[in-house]
Protein backbone atom coordinates (compact mmCIF):
# COMPACT_ATOMS: atom_id res chain seq x y z
CA UNK A 1 0.00 0.00 0.00
CA UNK A 2 1.29 3.11 -0.80
CA UNK A 3 1.16 6.34 1.48
CA UNK A 4 -0.98 8.58 -1.11
CA UNK A 5 -3.29 5.28 -1.44
CA UNK A 6 -4.00 5.57 2.69
CA UNK A 7 -4.24 9.17 2.88
CA UNK A 8 -7.27 8.76 0.37
CA UNK A 9 -8.94 6.17 2.07
CA UNK A 10 -8.49 8.19 5.22
CA UNK A 11 -9.61 11.42 3.28
CA UNK A 12 -12.65 9.29 2.08
CA UNK A 13 -13.91 8.11 5.53
CA UNK A 14 -13.25 11.73 6.97
CA UNK A 15 -15.72 13.04 4.28
CA UNK A 16 -18.12 10.35 4.84
CA UNK A 17 -18.35 10.84 8.99
CA UNK A 18 -18.95 15.10 8.05
CA UNK A 19 -21.81 13.42 5.28
CA UNK A 20 -23.46 11.99 8.36
CA UNK A 21 -22.98 14.58 10.36
CA UNK A 22 -24.52 17.40 8.33
CA UNK A 23 -27.54 14.92 7.37
CA UNK A 24 -28.37 14.23 10.96
CA UNK A 25 -27.59 18.32 11.80
CA UNK A 26 -30.04 19.62 8.73
CA UNK A 27 -32.91 16.51 10.17
CA UNK A 28 -32.51 17.55 13.85
CA UNK A 29 -32.78 21.57 12.81
CA UNK A 30 -35.82 20.95 10.10
CA UNK A 31 -37.44 18.62 13.21
CA UNK A 32 -36.95 21.75 15.32
CA UNK A 33 -37.68 24.53 13.06
CA UNK A 34 -41.32 22.29 12.19
CA UNK A 35 -42.04 22.82 16.27
CA UNK A 36 -41.00 26.18 16.57
CA UNK A 37 -43.13 27.22 13.77
CA UNK A 38 -46.19 24.79 14.32
CA UNK A 39 -49.44 26.47 14.96
CA UNK A 40 -50.18 25.96 18.65
CA UNK A 41 -53.91 27.20 19.21
CA UNK A 42 -55.32 27.09 22.80
CA UNK A 43 -58.65 28.04 24.24
CA UNK A 44 -59.03 30.38 27.14
CA UNK A 45 -61.96 32.13 29.11
CA UNK A 46 -64.13 28.90 28.38
CA UNK A 47 -67.43 28.70 29.54
CA UNK A 48 -69.62 26.05 29.75
CA UNK A 49 -73.56 26.77 30.83
CA UNK A 50 -76.34 23.95 31.04
CA UNK A 51 -79.57 24.82 30.84
CA UNK A 52 -79.57 28.26 29.81
CA UNK A 53 -78.76 31.56 30.61
CA UNK A 54 -81.45 32.16 28.06
CA UNK A 55 -85.10 30.81 28.42
CA UNK A 56 -85.28 27.26 25.91
CA UNK A 57 -81.33 27.02 25.97
CA UNK A 58 -80.26 23.66 26.85
CA UNK A 59 -76.65 24.45 26.57
CA UNK A 60 -74.23 27.87 25.88
CA UNK A 61 -70.53 27.78 25.08
CA UNK A 62 -68.65 30.64 24.72
CA UNK A 63 -64.48 30.72 24.91
CA UNK A 64 -61.80 32.44 23.54
CA UNK A 65 -59.30 30.64 20.38
CA UNK A 66 -56.09 31.75 21.61
CA UNK A 67 -52.61 31.53 19.29
CA UNK A 68 -50.00 31.30 21.49
CA UNK A 69 -47.27 30.30 18.13
CA UNK A 70 -45.31 32.68 16.67
CA UNK A 71 -46.53 32.61 13.45
CA UNK A 72 -50.15 32.95 12.51
CA UNK A 73 -52.69 30.68 12.43
CA UNK A 74 -55.07 30.41 9.67
CA UNK A 75 -58.39 28.86 10.88
CA UNK A 76 -60.38 26.94 8.48
CA UNK A 77 -63.76 26.08 10.56
CA UNK A 78 -64.71 25.50 13.54
CA UNK A 79 -67.21 23.46 14.99
CA UNK A 80 -69.62 22.34 17.76
CA UNK A 81 -70.60 18.51 17.14
CA UNK A 82 -73.51 17.27 18.96
CA UNK A 83 -75.48 13.97 19.68
CA UNK A 84 -73.46 10.55 19.25
CA UNK A 85 -70.15 9.44 20.09
CA UNK A 86 -68.72 9.57 16.51
CA UNK A 87 -68.59 12.45 14.17
CA UNK A 88 -71.38 10.12 11.39
CA UNK A 89 -74.06 10.22 14.28
CA UNK A 90 -74.24 13.76 15.09
CA UNK A 91 -74.98 17.32 14.00
CA UNK A 92 -72.45 19.61 12.76
CA UNK A 93 -73.17 23.21 13.97
CA UNK A 94 -70.61 25.36 11.89
CA UNK A 95 -69.58 28.54 14.66
CA UNK A 96 -66.98 30.19 12.77
CA UNK A 97 -65.30 29.91 9.03
CA UNK A 98 -62.19 30.89 7.61
CA UNK A 99 -60.21 33.57 9.84
CA UNK A 100 -56.88 34.96 10.56
CA UNK A 101 -55.07 34.94 14.44
CA UNK A 102 -52.15 36.54 14.42
CA UNK A 103 -49.22 35.75 17.12
CA UNK A 104 -51.13 36.15 20.67
CA UNK A 105 -54.35 37.11 19.03
CA UNK A 106 -57.42 35.95 20.05
CA UNK A 107 -61.00 34.96 17.96
CA UNK A 108 -63.90 34.71 20.57
CA UNK A 109 -66.53 31.94 19.51
CA UNK A 110 -70.09 31.36 20.78
CA UNK A 111 -72.88 28.98 20.60
CA UNK A 112 -76.33 27.78 21.75
CA UNK A 113 -78.24 24.72 21.50
CA UNK A 114 -82.35 25.40 21.83
CA UNK A 115 -84.22 23.13 24.20
CA UNK A 116 -85.73 21.73 20.96
CA UNK A 117 -82.33 20.39 18.76
CA UNK A 118 -81.38 18.92 22.59
CA UNK A 119 -84.68 16.99 22.14
CA UNK A 120 -84.04 15.85 18.58
CA UNK A 121 -80.24 15.17 19.02
CA UNK A 122 -81.14 12.49 22.24
CA UNK A 123 -84.41 11.14 20.36
CA UNK A 124 -82.25 7.72 20.36
CA UNK A 125 -79.49 8.17 22.37
CA UNK A 126 -79.02 7.73 26.44
CA UNK A 127 -76.67 11.16 26.64
CA UNK A 128 -76.17 13.93 23.79
CA UNK A 129 -72.19 14.45 23.67
CA UNK A 130 -71.45 17.85 22.28
CA UNK A 131 -67.42 18.54 21.43
CA UNK A 132 -65.67 21.66 19.91
CA UNK A 133 -63.58 20.79 16.79
CA UNK A 134 -61.36 23.02 15.05
CA UNK A 135 -59.82 22.57 11.65
CA UNK A 136 -56.68 24.83 10.70
CA UNK A 137 -54.13 25.23 8.35
CA UNK A 138 -50.52 23.44 9.75
CA UNK A 139 -47.16 24.87 8.57
CA UNK A 140 -46.51 22.38 5.62
CA UNK A 141 -50.60 23.57 4.07
CA UNK A 142 -52.38 20.67 5.31
CA UNK A 143 -55.59 20.82 7.30
CA UNK A 144 -55.21 19.81 10.90
CA UNK A 145 -58.31 18.62 12.71
CA UNK A 146 -58.62 18.88 16.93
CA UNK A 147 -61.62 17.88 18.75
CA UNK A 148 -62.24 18.82 22.45
CA UNK A 149 -64.63 16.96 24.47
CA UNK A 150 -66.84 19.33 26.16
CA UNK A 151 -69.85 18.04 28.13
CA UNK A 152 -72.38 14.70 28.17
CA UNK A 153 -76.33 15.30 28.90
CA UNK A 154 -78.02 12.99 30.37
CA UNK A 155 -81.11 12.22 31.12
CA UNK A 156 -80.14 11.76 34.82
CA UNK A 157 -76.52 13.77 35.01
CA UNK A 158 -74.41 15.78 33.36
CA UNK A 159 -70.93 14.78 32.55
CA UNK A 160 -68.31 18.07 32.15
CA UNK A 161 -65.07 17.20 30.63
CA UNK A 162 -61.90 18.32 32.52
CA UNK A 163 -58.96 19.52 30.44
CA UNK A 164 -55.39 19.57 32.52
CA UNK A 165 -53.03 20.02 29.57
CA UNK A 166 -53.00 22.81 26.15
CA UNK A 167 -56.10 22.57 25.02
CA UNK A 168 -55.79 22.19 21.35
CA UNK A 169 -52.37 21.95 20.54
Amino acid sequence: MTPSFIISIVSLVVSLISTAIAVLSFRRTRHAQEYDYSARVQIDNEKIITGGPGKGDAFTYSADLVNVGVKPVEIDRVYVDYGGETLDTSWHFHVEGACHIPPSGKRQIKFRLSEEDYEVAKFELKECLLRLRVRYLSVSGGVVERERCLIAIGPDNTTFYAQRSDALT
